[in-house]
């Protein structure tokens, strides 16, 4: 019984967790230093985004106030984002940087 229960404390631990996980982080070992790599997702109104980042220590930390770690978008997670838009034929799609669809957009308002 004891067992039985220990189980049940076990999932009840696990699912709680996993409810509020929001990303995950891989030790990496680079060419001058160790650095971790991964993602966050973020809920934006409703809408998650996987978004990649990296995590790199503070080396130019000069008092104890100062964070130890810093989070940077991971270069694949810096360039400009593309989006299949569709074009004047309706079975042709493009694809185009998202910066060009919303000028278009404002245009059309």
């Amino acid at each position: 019984m004891n067992t039985k229960q220990n189980t049940n404390n076990a999932e009840i631990k696990n699912n709680d967790w996993s409810k509020r996980e929001i990303g995950a982080l891989w030790k990496k070992d680079g060419p001058t230093q160790k650095y971790l790599s991964g993602y966050l997702t973020v809920d934006e109104f409703g809408t998650k985004t996987k978004v990649n980042v990296v995590v790199f220590a503070n080396k130019n930390k000069s008092k104890d106030t100062a964070p130890d770690f810093r989070v940077y978008l991971s270069k694949e997670a810096a360039k400009p984002a593309t989006s299949e838009v569709q074009t004047s034929a309706p079975q042709k799609t493009s694809k185009v940087q998202k910066t060009e669809v919303l000028e278009e957009t404002e245009e059309v308002l």
